[in-house]
């Protein structure tokens, strides 16, 4: 299987490159998800063909390695993990697509990573301190906490319930197969974290940020996307931010002009 091994630290990261010479684009999906919810994206399905899609497992997901230390988490440790993809793949600069966890990853990436940017995708998150009280982060929290007694089986169980939702399959399966320790690990970095891109002002690299009208996440995404010069912004009304990364047709024709104009 092939493996990018993060020089900091020599934590391994699973990914899966289509190749080809078509202009790379690298998605990243959220929280407890691997790689394969990524790859059966609407959005990554219909732009296979025109780009080079490369998917990857965060760090403590997937078929990545899964360290138990919450320091092993911070956002500069896992930009590092994507340059090492980004590396082991021979490409110097990608399209990059994050989903909701994947998204504050690419947020941080702006800041710590901009010369392998060729554009920026950001679906679900801002680059604040997350509110903690806010309902989606408590459902996480209290699914990650309940899933040290229970396992991956309360943690989805409860974060359904919290929610008021049920993972489809066979997402619902892949969730499973994580490690809840790893997974608490990972969580648990967001407490260190505040304000993570700097300066957004100074900001060239192309972005579309996009996040549904009943996201929490709304008034952050649309405050840094205000800040960036180059971002266009985009509320996917109806949607919510467990929905939005599966809109399509709204969002299609403004991915392939960012990604048309800034190859």
């Amino acid at each position: 299987m092939p493996y990018a091994v993060n020089p900091l630290d020599g934590v391994r990261t699973y990914y899966e490159d289509e190749g080809g010479d078509a202009p790379p684009v690298l998605v990243l999906p959220g929280f407890m998800e691997p790689l394969e919810i990524a790859r059966m994206s609407g959005l990554a399905q219909a732009l296979s063909g025109e780009f080079r899609l490369v998917f990857a497992d965060h760090r403590g997901h997937g078929r990545s390695d899964k360290p138990y230390d919450v320091e092993a988490y911070g956002l500069a440790t896992r930009c590092a993990d994507v340059v090492a993809v980004l590396d082991a793949c021979a490409i110097d600069r990608v399209h990059f697509i994050g989903i909701s966890w994947g998204a504050r990853l690419g947020f941080a990436l702006g800041g710590h990573a901009t010369t392998r940017l060729a554009s920026l995708t950001l679906c679900g998150n801002q680059p604040y301190a997350w509110d903690l009280d806010s309902p989606l982060a408590r459902a996480v929290f209290h699914a990650v906490e309940a899933g040290r007694r229970g396992g991956m089986d309360t943690i989805v169980e409860t974060f359904e319930a919290e929610l008021d939702y049920r993972h489809p399959e066979p997402m619902r399966t892949w969730v499973l197969e994580n490690d809840p320790v790893a997974l608490d690990a990972a969580l648990h970095s967001v407490l260190e974290e505040r304000d993570i891109s700097g300066d957004l002002g100074s900001w060239s690299v192309p972005c579309l940020i996009y996040v549904g009208e009943l996201d929490e996440m709304l008034d952050g995404a649309r405050r840094a996307a205000d800040k960036i010069p180059s971002a266009t912004f985009l509320a996917l009304p109806g949607h919510t931010h467990l929905s939005a990364p599966d809109e399509v047709d709204e969002l299609l024709p403004y991915v392939l002009e960012l990604l048309r104009s800034s190859s």
